[in-house]
């Protein structure tokens, strides 16, 4: 993904291995908005060969996206975060919730989650 090829100034042209450091530096945080936005492309082009982080499910999590979770969790080794349960929690994504904490228990602290639910307005959860 040649983003930093578009916007930096002509002067880094000349150095190709500064802005292949750059890249590589953001891939993995592009590849996780990639795939909770369902970026398809990218993830085609990046999503073997650049390293994915728990961004991917995070994000996903906080979409209400249970269907890419589930893929995730089949095809990926990265797993997720304390964050995927807190952004469910504030969304709303209760279905979301009741996947993660079957899925990933270790992580979960309902007390928090119940808590970002209700300050979020969402005491269905």
């Amino acid at each position: 993904l040649p983003c930093t090829t578009l916007v930096a100034p002509d002067q880094f042209q000349g150095l190709p291995h500064v802005l292949d450091l750059i890249n590589t530096f953001l891939m993995p945080k592009t590849i996780d908005a990639a795939v909770y936005n369902d970026l398809q492309r990218v993830i085609r082009v990046y999503g073997d060969v650049r390293p994915w982080t728990v961004g991917a499910m995070d994000g996903a999590a906080a979409r209400g996206r249970l269907d890419l979770l589930q893929w995730l969790r089949a095809n990926r080794m990265e797993g997720c975060s304390a964050e995927a349960f807190k952004g469910a929690a504030a969304n709303g994504h209760l279905d979301v919730l009741q996947w993660l904490y079957r899925a990933y228990p270790d992580l979960s602290d309902m007390a928090r989650e119940l808590a970002t639910a209700a300050r979020h307005g969402h005491a269905h959860v």
